[in-house]
């Protein structure tokens, strides 16, 4: 079997973030966070931030219509939790202008890190998934998957800060 979808029945799936409901995010005022101001901003809000998941803040590896992205998978294939990692991190890739609003900020990671923290939750019960079963909890579209569920999550952080400023 090929990798080409052209060619093929081949399922593809990247774990990325796409379906934000607490859109539009809020501008900072001053401009946009730092890398390391933003991580910082998710941890102080709540959000588990394993020491082994870095975030890196660059459009040209996020594909068109996402906000981040931290894997590719294919249906073919059986997954490892240690399939993740590239040297001794899994690296997240987020875009550019994440950094330009705290809620983005809080609402993108937060969304990330549910999904990873799940994954990295079922892989320590499961010594390997298939891909195509890894494909449907994060793909969008599918009502409380896993990817629908984390947007639930990363919607309340936003509600959150929102309802701090406003209630």
């Amino acid at each position: 079997m090929t990798d080409d979808p052209s060619t093929s029945k081949l399922a593809e799936g990247i774990g990325a973030a796409q379906d934000p409901r607490t859109l539009p995010w809020a501008p900072n005022g001053n401009g946009p966070r730092s890398e390391a101001e933003a991580v910082e901003l998710a941890r102080r809000r709540g959000i588990v931030i394993p020491e082994d998941i870095a975030f890196h803040f660059r459009d040209d590896a996020v594909p068109q219509g996402a906000y981040a992205v931290y894997n590719h998978f294919t249906s073919i294939r059986r997954y490892r939790w240690s399939d993740f990692y590239a040297k001794e991190r899994i690296n997240v890739k987020v875009r550019r202008s994440v950094l330009e609003s705290d809620e983005a900020i809080v609402a993108v990671i937060a969304h990330e890190m549910y999904e990873l923290n799940a994954l990295r939750e079922l892989f320590e019960h499961r010594e390997t998934i298939p891909g195509i079963e890894i494909i449907d909890m994060v793909k969008p579209g599918v009502p409380r998957n896993l990817h629908d569920r984390a947007w639930d999550a990363a919607d309340e952080h936003v509600r959150a800060m929102r309802c701090e400023e406003t209630c």
